[in-house]
């Protein structure tokens, strides 16, 4: 079994990905969204939407552009996004 090759617009590229792309986009208060971004995978567009999220107070979402698949961000962040050994984030209770 050799590799595959995919030819698109005269060009060849090896192999297809799993990962799915995703156009990210903040809500405004007015009901408007603006493209803030592109991530590769679910995890990816939840990890840029909690980091966007840091920045403003408006609603974030992800979407595939393909299958229209809609991503909203997770109510807590997964360990990839938690906060670094030794530093409780503000959320913590003691």
């Amino acid at each position: 079994m050799g590799l595959r090759y995919l030819q698109v617009d005269g060009l060849l590229e090896r192999g297809l990905t799993m990962k799915h792309y995703y156009d990210l986009f903040e809500r405004f208060p007015d009901g408007s969204s603006l493209w803030r971004a592109c991530a590769i995978g679910v995890e990816g567009a939840r990890h840029h939407m909690y980091e966007l999220a840091k920045r403003s107070s408006n609603h974030f979402y992800a979407m595939n552009v393909v299958s229209g698949k809609i991503i909203l961000p997770n109510p807590r962040p997964s360990p990839l996004m938690a906060a670094p050994a030794g530093k409780q984030s503000s959320a913590a209770v003691a």
